[in-house]
């Protein structure tokens, strides 16, 4: 079993995970799938403009969420 559990309080977040680091890394692309194409249908963007607003999201995290 692969399991991520993440928390976020203010700009700080905990992460929890079990798993291979390779199974992990699908996980988080099947997130990441699904918030595409939750963007897409909400905003009425294409599919690959929601992937690169998911991508954009998570290199604009890794700068300001602290752990």
């Amino acid at each position: 079993m692969k399991i991520i559990l993440a928390t976020l309080k203010g700009e700080k977040a905990k992460v929890k995970v079990t798993g291979k680091t390779l199974n992990l890394i699908t996980l988080l692309v099947a997130i990441s799938k699904f918030l595409a194409e939750r963007i897409s249908k909400e905003h009425g963007v294409s599919v690959e403009k929601a992937e690169e607003i998911v991508v954009d999201c998570i290199k604009y995290g890794m700068n300001t969420v602290k752990e």
